[in-house]
């Protein structure tokens, strides 16, 4: 399966863009098994309140999304989890709280992610310590997989081993990559699939990568891996300004970063030859 984190749209002042993000949503979804609203690219942690609750409320998706949430604290946490459900999502994607982290300890997290679960709604633990600077221990999953509405995991790191855990412990998750250059490795140890930056842009590259292996066609699905590493990897670098970039050079309407950050990415230069080989083989979704 695979979900893109679809970016928020800004206007070049910051304003935010809901027609924009309500098209941007439509544009996608028929390529992808669901979206991602306000995950990691989306810059959901750059809106307040009411801009997360204006940006739900324009869509109306077919397929059953997933909604990020990424606060510090319960009161917080249950606020956006009760916003959330105005587009029914399949899972709210939730990261653990950071800024205090050294405070918090296992039983605090495991607390957190507890009480939010306890609402009735699905919750799915995130982990992307590149961005959250915040660890989840294993352990910590460990026990959070026995509670009945945690039903899921996302793994941005790309540590192998942790995948690893997952499928030797046999955990009742559902656990998905968010991690493109390690795709395939993901799925041979388990994944049910991808939350990927770069299924914004090459969504139909991905799924046939995803197909060769469930089929057991290793050789195309390592033919794929191969040639889209260039672009996982440097997505990865240059985060959500370079995949706003990117989009809008393809027609795409993802907006601009949410001011301080820039428009453009230094990498762009490189990232751009490498769009034009894929969109030339037929792999990317344009505007056009």
């Amino acid at each position: 399966m695979i979900y893109p984190p679809i970016p928020t749209p800004f206007d070049r002042q910051g304003n935010l863009d809901a027609q924009a993000f309500r098209d941007l949503a439509q544009l996608l979804e028929p390529h992808v098994d669901g979206i991602l609203f306000y995950g990691s690219n989306g810059e959901g942690v750059h809106l307040t309140r009411a801009e997360r609750e204006k940006g739900l409320s324009v869509h109306s998706p077919r397929k059953p999304p997933l909604v990020g949430l990424m606060e510090e604290t319960l009161v917080q946490g249950l606020e956006a989890l009760e916003q959330a459900q105005v587009v029914r999502p399949r899972a709210l994607l939730v990261t653990p709280p950071r800024y205090y982290t050294a405070n918090l300890g296992n039983e605090g997290l495991e607390a957190y992610f507890s009480t939010l679960a306890d609402s009735g709604t699905q919750v799915w633990l995130y982990h992307v310590p590149q961005n959250t600077k915040a660890d989840l221990p294993l352990p910590v999953v460990a026990n959070l997989s026995r509670h009945p509405n945690i039903s899921g995991l996302k793994d941005s790191s790309g540590e192998m081993a942790r995948l690893a855990f997952y499928q030797s412990q046999s955990l009742d998750l559902e656990y998905f990559t968010g991690h493109a250059p390690t795709f395939l490795g993901a799925l041979a140890l388990g994944a049910s699939g991808g939350i990927l930056a770069a299924a914004n842009l090459a969504p139909l590259a991905f799924r046939q990568l995803e197909e060769a292996w469930r089929s057991g066609n290793m050789a195309t699905a390592n033919l794929m891996q191969t040639r889209l590493e260039p672009l996982a990897r440097a997505l990865g670098q240059g985060g959500f300004v370079l995949l706003k970039q990117a989009m809008r050079y393809l027609g795409l309407p993802a907006g601009y970063p949410r001011p301080p950050y820039p428009a453009e990415s230094p990498l762009w230069p490189v990232f751009k030859g490498i769009l034009e080989n894929l969109k030339a083989e037929g792999w990317l979704v344009t505007g056009d």
